[in-house]
């Protein structure tokens, strides 16, 4: 009786779902500082800009880049937020 109270009461700690290399860098994107967070899994890069989901890109090995932008994200131009992020992540050899 008493080891199954004490079995009802054990705490279960999950790891975290989110996987991948974290990069966070701020970056000046059409004429403002935007704080960046870019989280790598392989080759899928999730882009949040200043706190708001922008979308991802995959990068295959070839160097070809796809764009998805979430379609209520961050900004409806997207695709002008993508390229310096892009040119960011190539400097610092991610």
């Amino acid at each position: 009786m008493e080891q199954d109270k004490k079995s009802e009461a054990l705490v279960v700690i999950r790891d975290s779902p989110e996987v991948g290399e974290k990069i966070i860098f701020d970056i000046v994107i059409k004429e403002k500082l935007v704080h960046v967070i870019v989280r790598r899994d392989t080759q899928i890069y999730y882009i949040n800009v200043d706190g708001e989901d922008l979308g991802s890109f995959t990068k295959d090995n070839d160097g070809t880049i796809e764009r998805y932008g979430q379609p209520r994200g961050a900004a409806d131009d997207f695709e002008d937020y993508f390229k310096p992020i892009e040119a960011k992540l190539e400097e610092m050899g991610k």
